[in-house]
């Protein structure tokens, strides 16, 4: 994920002070030069996107907000980690508009200071009861899941939409849906109602994927805060490039895509082939699907404080790229 990660403001903010305190407090705890390094990129921040996801869903119920900031810290770490590593396994140069980590202090270090965070965030969970920690590992363990199946089909021409579809769902959309849940039950809600939460945040986090996938393509690098082609140099290649192969079979496109370390001119070329292919549209009316899905599973529930920013959430993606 990246810079385009932004959102209305919630009703209430004023958890993101208490909740950066103690993230830095739990990547420092253990270690001080790898909290360093992990400090760095906490500080950069993002838009503190899942943790407000969480305190949104739990406006539902009540909750302690002690409980609720130990939570959401353990949720970040997990998305800060799981970048870490990304930025590793992609080569990335930028993050958040930065230097990555992996290019300052190499991969080595990047990887390192990325398990130390992935643990800080384990660590998080002694502070929640025993479900909720059952329903963080159950995430953890389908988040590395979906990131080993990604790697497994890097440079796959042939990978199966409907695959690429379930890493989405396991890789990006696992940590949409966890923070949704997990604020619902912590706020002591109902089964079913969790449940709409849940999917609300599942089907976000497609929609956001895949949007996020478009604008590798068509985006502007300066709004994203990385180059974009990123992904196609990397091997990981999008709902849109996949439909683009699936028109001509051993074309310009699959001879480009078919080795690695692609150079600027060839990623913009293969860019310029799925554009022409015109299966961006088709990736943007599906994103639209999972957009409408996500707004359908919020109209299941009664009126909450923090209701409202969680539709305008689903209408901020689904504008991202009109």
């Amino acid at each position: 994920m990246n810079s385009c990660e932004t959102l209305p403001p919630s009703v209430e903010d004023g958890w993101a002070a208490r909740l950066d305190h103690v993230m830095h407090e739990a990547v420092t705890a253990q270690d001080a030069d790898l909290g360093r390094i992990a400090g760095e990129l906490i500080r950069h921040g993002g838009k503190r996107l899942r943790p407000r996801l969480l305190f949104l869903s739990a406006g539902l119920g009540e909750a302690d907000e002690a409980l609720l900031v130990h939570a959401a810290a353990a949720i970040e770490l997990m998305h800060v980690g799981s970048l870490l590593h990304d930025d590793v396994m992609d080569g990335a140069a930028t993050r958040r508009g930065a230097p990555s980590v992996n290019s300052r202090w190499g991969n080595a270090r990047a990887a390192t200071t990325g398990t130390h965070v992935l643990a800080c965030a384990m660590a998080e969970l002694e502070h929640l009861p025993h479900d909720a920690v059952s329903t963080v590992t159950e995430a953890a363990f389908t988040l590395c899941s979906g990131q080993l199946r990604e790697t497994e089909h890097v440079y796959d021409l042939d990978l199966a939409v409907e695959e690429h579809l379930e890493i989405i769902r396991m890789k990006t959309a696992t940590l949409f849906g966890l923070p949704c849940r997990l604020g619902a039950e912590l706020s002591g809600c109902d089964p079913g109602h969790i449940d709409a939460l849940f999917r609300f945040g599942q089907q976000l986090g497609i929609a956001f994927q895949l949007t996020d996938d478009l604008l590798d393509l068509v985006g502007d690098a300066a709004d994203l805060g990385k180059p974009t082609g990123t992904d196609l140099r990397a091997g990981v290649f999008s709902h849109s490039v996949l439909l683009a192969l699936r028109q001509t079979p051993g074309g310009r496109l699959a001879t480009l895509l078919r080795h690695e370390n692609l150079s600027a001119r060839e990623a913009a070329e293969a860019a310029a082939l799925v554009l022409r292919a015109g299966t961006v549209d088709v990736t943007r009316e599906l994103a639209g699907t999972y957009t409408e899905g996500a707004a359908a599973a919020l109209a299941e529930l009664p009126e909450f404080p923090g209701r409202d920013v969680l539709a305008a959430t689903a209408r901020r993606v689904a504008s991202r790229m009109e």
